[in-house]
């Protein structure tokens, strides 16, 4: 199994009002196409450099998963038909860069919060 970064653009509507259920089909459309979700996380909310279906703004969300690379295809197809999603990114990352990621994502959830 191959490790990706996958990077999507939502639609901030449909995230700011249900954030769970528009990120619960991300982690769901990942494992239906045979993947394993990792890390996921939201990584900003920002203007967009040119409108997709007519949003200016968009929520950047970040995934880490494990995947058979005949997976992506259908993956990406599922992203395609998606309302919640504007725009997707996958790619395949070389396994010591994978190493390093995962690493650094464990120590920052172990990392006790800041008062």
């Amino acid at each position: 199994m191959a490790f990706y970064e996958g990077m999507f653009i939502l639609d901030p509507t449909k995230y700011s009002r249900d954030p769970e259920q528009v990120t619960n089909a991300i982690g769901e459309m990942i494992t239906n196409a045979g993947g394993e979700l990792l890390a996921s996380r939201v990584w900003d909310e920002r203007k967009l450099a040119y409108p997709i279906r007519g949003f200016k703004k968009g929520v950047y969300w970040l995934t880490y998963f494990r995947m058979e690379g005949t997976g992506i295809a259908p993956l990406e197809r599922q992203c395609q038909l998606s309302d919640e999603i504007l725009r997707q990114l996958f790619l395949k990352l070389d396994q010591r860069i994978a190493d390093a990621i995962m690493q650094h994502i464990t120590e920052a959830d172990a990392a006790p919060a800041e008062a």
